[in-house]
C-alpha cells in the first residue's frame, strides 16, 4: 500500500515549497520510519530568464477562432470597408472612407459594455447560418448621417436620443445597402442573404448569445468631411461555427478560385438579360440646308451603297454585323449575312 502523508508532512511540504525548495532528507512525524522521501529542487526556476516566460491563459475565455482563421476574417472585412465606402459615398453624395480598425474574439458581455445608450443596433440573420448577429452603428455617425441627407450640411451635432420612425427608415436603408455588400465580400465563403430581423436602442435588451460566449466583434472607422463616427459587426461564434472551417487561408484562396467561374456564370446570366438597341444603316448621303429644307414628299435620295450590298447592323452605336434587308409577312426585316470582327470605317458617320 502507498505511503499516506500526514498532517505534519503536508504542512512541512507547503512550507518547503513557499520557501523555494525542498529538504534532501525525508520528512518524517517524529522521526520514524513512515516518512515519505521528496525530491530535491537544487535550482529553482529563475522567472527573470526570458526563456522562461509564462504565458497567461484564461480558461473561462478561450480562444475558439486561431490566427490564420482571424486573418481571413481582417482580410475579408478590408475588402467590405472598401465596398461599403464606394455604397455610402453614392448614398450620401459626399466622400466617404471606412477603414477597419480591429478584428477581436471576446465575450458577448464585454462587447454589450463597450456599446454606448441609446445607440443604434440592427439584429441579423445570416441566412442559412442559425443564430443572430448585430450591425451597430454609433450615435454620433447616424445624427450626422440624417442631418445630411435631410438638407442639412452634414455638420457634427451632439444628441443623445433615440431615433423616430422617420429616421430609423432612412437608416434601415443605409443598414439594408452594408447588409448587401457583406452578402457580396463574403461569396467566397458560401452564399448568404443577410436579413434585417428588429432593431434596438438599449444593447441590454439585445440578447443574441450567452453573457460568455465567444464573439467576433469587427470594427470599422467611417470618417466624411465633417464627422466621424464608429460602426462595428458582431458575430456570436456559435453563427459562424458551421463555416468556421472555411475561414483558413487555404480553404478561402481555393474557394476564390472556384467562385470565380461561378461568378462569371452569374455575370453572363445577369447581362443576358440586359435591352439594347439594335439598328439598321441602309445608307448614308449629304445634303446642303438648302435641299434639305426643299424636300418634299415622294423625293428620291442617292444613297452611297448599291441596292444589292449588306446593310451595316448597329447594337447601340457600335457596328458589329451585316445583313440583307427583307419581309416577314408584313413586318420588315434583316438577315444576318456576317459578323463583323472590327468596325467598317465611316459607318457611323
Amino acid at each position: 500500500m502507498a505511503d499516506i502523508l500526514s498532517q505534519d508532512e503536508v504542512d512541512a511540504l507547503l512550507n518547503a515549497v513557499s520557501s523555494g525548495g525542498f529538504a534532501d532528507e525525508g520528512i518524517g512525524g517524529g522521526g520514524g520510519g513512515g516518512g515519505a522521501s521528496l525530491p530535491v529542487m537544487e535550482d529553482p526556476v529563475d522567472m527573470d530568464d526570458p526563456s522562461n516566460q509564462l504565458s497567461l491563459y484564461d480558461f473561462r475565455r478561450p480562444d475558439r477562432v486561431s490566427k490564420d482563421q482571424m486573418r481571413t476574417l481582417r482580410s475579408l472585412h478590408e475588402g467590405y470597408a472598401r465596398q461599403f465606402s464606394t455604397s455610402l459615398t453614392n448614398f450620401l453624395r459626399t466622400f466617404v472612407e471606412i477603414e477597419l480598425m480591429s478584428v477581436d474574439q471576446l465575450t458577448y458581455s464585454e462587447f454589450l459594455m463597450s456599446v454606448s445608450s441609446p445607440s443604434c443596433i440592427y439584429v441579423f440573420r445570416m441566412e442559412p447560418l442559425e443564430g443572430l448577429a448585430i450591425f451597430e452603428i454609433n450615435p454620433s455617425l447616424v445624427f450626422f448621417i440624417i442631418d445630411r441627407l435631410f438638407g442639412g450640411l452634414g455638420r457634427p451635432v451632439e444628441l443623445n436620443r433615440e431615433l423616430t420612425l422617420i429616421e430609423q427608415n432612412v437608416i434601415n436603408r443605409i443598414v439594408q445597402r452594408g447588409l448587401l455588400d457583406l452578402r457580396t465580400v463574403w461569396e467566397h465563403i458560401g452564399a448568404f442573404n443577410p436579413k434585417i430581423e428588429t432593431y434596438e436602442t438599449n444593447p441590454q435588451f439585445v440578447q443574441i448569445a450567452p453573457n460568455n460566449e465567444t464573439v467576433i466583434l469587427i470594427s470599422l472607422e467611417v470618417r466624411m468631411q465633417n464627422a466621424s463616427g464608429l460602426m462595428s459587426i458582431c458575430f456570436p461564434y456559435m453563427v459562424l461555427e458551421s463555416v468556421i472551417n472555411n475561414l483558413s487561408g487555404e480553404s478561402w484562396m481555393s474557394s476564390m478560385g472556384t467562385s470565380t467561374s461561378e461568378t462569371r456564370e452569374i455575370m453572363e446570366q445577369e447581362l443576358s438579360d440586359v435591352n439594347l438597341g439594335l439598328s439598321t444603316v441602309i445608307g448614308n448621303t449629304k445634303l446642303t440646308i438648302r435641299d434639305l429644307l426643299q424636300l418634299q414628299r415622294g423625293d428620291v435620295l442617292c444613297l452611297d451603297k448599291p441596292y444589292e450590298s449588306d446593310l451595316v447592323v448597329q447594337v447601340g452605336s457600335k457596328t458589329k454585323m451585316a445583313g440583307r434587308a427583307g419581309l416577314i409577312g408584313r413586318k420588315k426585316a434583316v438577315k444576318i449575312t456576317k459578323i463583323l470582327e472590327q468596325e467598317v470605317p465611316g459607318c457611323n458617320e
